[in-house]
């Protein structure tokens, strides 16, 4: 008997449960107070439906960001699909946007946040949410890192994986604790939160999924793609410890220790001191000091 499409999505939900033992590639479990601290963050969702104080609020938190989460339902076929829910994680709080309660379209003000280069958004699968975002809204998505990239980049391969999927693989938690009813059920238009309204599971399994999906972009980027530059950092940390005569060594143009940092990179000392280096540096600062006028 054949399987319907909806029979094998949730199919591959749950297949995904039974591999995260098979590589511990970028496998990297999360720790009591992480998720003592998620447990916590999932108590206080903000689920706005009208531009009110909590809209205006959740925008401000936004724009003081250096980074957050994105996370659009539905976006897995892109454009094909109105959205329904926009959802983002801060390192405060997590917000709920209900687009279909909000007119359905994006306001200029939450726009100009989602096209800027600052925040940057870590999003899964950024081809298919970028389609969504500009051929639904006319939005160019600003400041992207691709969680999905990381992953790829991490475990050396270009396997298909779901965010939840990824959740799982990379803190090892089975699958089944991330989904929620709603979302492995049969009924499309909770799969794809088109249904109103939104229930309470569905609600903390859009919040849980975005503050992992930074959680996890960090993890993969330092742990893993980056750990070697972290490795150099540590050793270039403890380059005066136990020395008795470090100040001899810390004159301002001092090299001591440079040697712990990774010849490979190709960084030229040299460069930082060069006439075009500083008066970049010198153009930065007097564009900084017009702004400040």
């Amino acid at each position: 008997m054949p399987v319907s499409e909806g029979e094998e999505s949730d199919a591959s939900f749950y297949s995904a449960s039974d591999k995260v033992s098979e590589n511990s590639k970028a496998c990297i479990p999360l720790e009591e107070h992480e998720l003592e601290n998620l447990k916590k963050k999932l108590q206080r969702i903000v689920y706005i439906q009208h531009t009110d104080r909590n809209y205006h609020h959740a925008l401000a938190d936004m724009r003081d960001q250096t980074i957050l989460s994105l996370l659009v339902e539905p976006s897995f076929y892109g454009r094909h699909h109105k959205t329904s829910v926009v959802v983002v994680a801060t390192a405060n709080e997590t917000y709920v946007f209900d687009v279909q309660a909000l007119g359905g379209t994006i306001h200029p003000e939450f726009r100009f946040i989602l096209e800027a280069k600052r925040p940057r958004k870590v999003v899964h699968y950024s081809h298919r949410i970028g389609d969504h975002f500009n051929h639904r809204h006319g939005i160019r998505l600003g400041g992207i890192c691709d969680s999905f990239t990381a992953l790829c980049l991490a475990r050396r391969e270009r396997t298909p994986r779901t965010l939840p999927e990824a959740v799982s693989l990379v803190f090892g938690l089975p699958l089944e604790k991330l989904l929620c009813k709603e979302v492995s059920g049969s009924r499309e238009s909770l799969r794809n939160f088109i249904a109103r309204p939104l229930t309470h599971s569905q609600l903390r399994y859009l919040a849980r999924l975005a503050i992992l999906q930074l959680k996890m972009h960090d993890r993969l980027i330092y742990d893993n793609i980056c750990a070697e530059v972290q490795h150099m950092t540590l050793d270039f940390n403890q380059i005066y410890t136990g020395d008795a005569y470090a100040a001899l060594q810390m004159g301002p143009t001092s090299h001591h220790g440079f040697e712990s940092i990774d010849h490979c990179y190709k960084i030229n000392t040299e460069e930082l001191a060069s006439p075009t280096a500083i008066k970049k540096i010198n153009g930065h600062q007097l564009d900084h000091e017009k702004c400040q006028m």
